[in-house]
């Protein structure tokens, strides 16, 4: 996956803060300064699912975007419909604002989604750091507790599985309404035989 200029400069920032920012365990620089290679290849691997979470924040904003775009052109085919007076036609491109509207509320809790997506990758590289220690007995067992970080981890991959579950289910209303719109649309050609002022998609 290439990773845009801007993800990069806020991966870095993010690494050179100590990955920290809502997290309540972090792990300090100077435990870790005797690790083996093979421990900062491990933290190395961890510290790529903050580029892809970050990315999918990136697709997530531009989803949004270009959903705003549609609804925009959806209330002009409304307006169209309405000129042209006809009930059904009015009904199919309501239907079609309609799910696009339920689009943007699903896209608006996924960019919340993708952004504790975030802190669980921070979370997930403070594990892999932990993990790195404990294996590598880098403290001699003194004053460090991996369970602490497990914990966090857990903690928070819930919680970003019980918000997905949210926004999983967004979706599938908005595929609700966009199945309505086809039913009136199909119902609209079926009297009209037009197939194509009766989108209204564009």
């Amino acid at each position: 996956m290439m990773t845009t200029k801007i993800t990069i400069v806020v991966l870095t920032a993010l690494l050179a803060a100590g990955c920290g920012g809502g997290l309540s365990h972090t792990v300090k620089d100077s435990y870790l300064k005797e690790m083996s290679r093979q421990g900062q290849l491990w933290i190395f691997d961890a510290e790529n699912e903050i580029v892809v979470a970050l990315d999918k924040l990136d697709e997530a904003k531009d989803t949004m975007l270009g959903i705003k775009r549609r609804i925009k052109e959806a209330q002009k085919g409304v307006d169209r419909a309405e000129k042209r007076g006809s009930r059904l036609g009015v009904e199919v491109a309501e239907a079609w604002l309609a799910h696009l509207e339920s689009l943007e509320e699903w896209a608006e809790d996924n960019i919340d989604l993708r952004r504790f997506d975030i802190l669980v990758a921070r979370a997930t590289v403070e594990l892999a750091k932990a993990q790195v220690i404990n294996r590598e007995d880098l403290l001699g067992g003194k004053g460090f507790d991996m369970k602490d970080y497990q914990e966090q981890y857990n903690r928070l991959r819930d919680e970003f599985n019980a918000m997905k579950t949210k926004v999983d289910k967004l979706r599938k209303r908005a595929r609700k309404r966009e199945k309505k719109w086809w039913t009136l649309r199909e119902r609209f050609v079926a009297q009209t035989g037009n197939y194509d002022s009766g989108l209204w998609i564009d």
